[in-house]
This record gives structure tokens, sequence and C-alpha cells, in this order.
């Protein structure tokens, strides 16, 4: 993010907020760093590097979060089991994919995720 005039602050900001988010919902940490990031680095931003800065910063929040939510009892083992396989090989599968994915595709599935997780919630 050299060479770039977004405020060092808002970088400190924004990744307090994203790992807030995180650790408060267990989820959300990573939209705010893509809407972060691509602020930051601006329109030629590659949205390959967005994506994969959002999800190596993610990384640790998410396993400082899971572990204190570990430490508190509330990380039960039989919900995440079934989970982990298939979202890691989805994992795998959706780094292949996002080189052969036109990046405006991308930017139009995030955003369509994002809108569609947030009516979700307010209608549910």
């Amino acid at each position: 993010m050299e060479g770039n005039r977004f405020p060092r602050w808002g970088l400190i900001l924004g990744g307090l907020a994203a790992g807030v988010i995180n650790g408060l919902l267990g989820a959300g940490g990573g939209v705010i760093l893509v809407f972060l990031l691509r602020a930051a680095l601006g329109p030629g931003a590659e949205s390959r590097d967005i994506y994969a800065s959002a999800l190596i910063t993610t990384l640790p929040i998410t396993l400082i979060s899971a572990l204190r939510y570990g430490g508190v009892g509330a990380l039960p083992l039989g919900d995440f089991l079934p989970l982990a396989l298939p979202a890691a090989v989805g994992g795998v599968l959706g780094a292949l994919l996002l080189d052969r994915i036109h990046p405006k595709i991308t930017r139009r599935i995030f955003a369509a995720l994002v809108i569609f997780s947030g009516a979700f919630m307010l209608l549910r």
C-alpha cells in the first residue's frame, strides 16, 4: 500500500473494526477488509490481490477469536467438524477459480453475497 494516499490511521481503524466485528459476530471482518483494501489500493488493484490480502489478514483474527470462544466453552466441535473438511475443499476450489473468473464477475458475486446476507439477516 505504499505510494497511495489512503491515511495510515484509516487502515488502523479499519483493521480494528474488522477484528471487533469478526470477534463479536464470528464473521464480517473479511467484508470490512475487502472494502478497506479496495479503497486503500485504489481502482487499479487486482481483485485477486484484495481477496488474498483480506484472507491472510482474517487468519489471525479468526484464530484468536476461535481460541477465545473455545476458552469460554462456546466452540462446539460437533458443529465444527462436519463443516471443516468441505469448507477447506471449497476454499481450495475457490482459490483455483479466482484466476479463471473475470474480476468483474467476482466483484458482483461478492456484492450479491453481501446484499443477500444483509437481507436474510434483516428479514429473518
